[in-house]
């Protein structure tokens, strides 16, 4: 049986890179939880204080209860939109290619414009692979990425899924590789 190859020339732009973003820090590292945990604590006493008749203190807990989560979330937008500008992905860009392989070989990587060598991953190095709309988000460590937009590879993304679940055990993919 022949072995299946699938190469990925991968185009990001600011819309992909937002949702991975997005994708990364609320539904991988649950950024949302603890500031929507300070956010209840804080208008649970200030709800407190209120029906105690307690109504200034009441107001500045339920202020800084509010107050600081939505300043929290919104530093994580602002973060995100700066690294967009920074990267300038209003105008899209090719910034790596994937070559992946149904053998212990496995993925290498060419990064686009910086001159390096190639980067080589083994299957069994994978972190695991994410599968969301439209995309595929490959961790090759817990805290790097390579995002895989559908229609970017001439395969197509049927034949890049069917490489994932056939070299990745089931407990490293996330989301419908089905």
């Amino acid at each position: 049986m022949p072995h299946e190859s699938v190469k990925v020339n991968v185009i990001i732009d600011d819309k992909i890179f937002k949702n991975f973003s997005m994708f990364e820090s609320f539904h991988r590292r649950r950024a949302y939880l603890s500031p929507l945990i300070f956010a209840a604590i804080m208008s649970a006493s200030a709800i407190t204080c209120l029906l105690m008749d307690a109504i200034l203190l009441g107001a500045v807990l339920l202020i800084i209860g509010l107050g600081l989560p939505s300043f929290r979330v919104s530093k994580i937008f602002r973060a995100i939109n700066e690294q967009i500008r920074i990267l300038d992905l209003k105008n899209p860009k090719t910034v790596y290619s994937l070559h992946f392989t149904d053998t212990a070989e496995g993925i290498e990587v060419t990064n686009h414009g910086e001159g390096e060598e190639p980067l080589r991953y083994k299957w069994k190095e994978i972190y695991g692979a994410y599968r969301v709309k439209k995309c595929v988000y490959l961790y090759v460590l817990p805290e790097k990425a390579y995002i895989l937009p559908d229609g970017q590879s001439e395969e197509g993304p049927e034949a890049l899924l069917r490489i994932f679940r056939k070299k990745l055990p089931s407990k490293k993919l996330h989301g419908r590789f089905t």
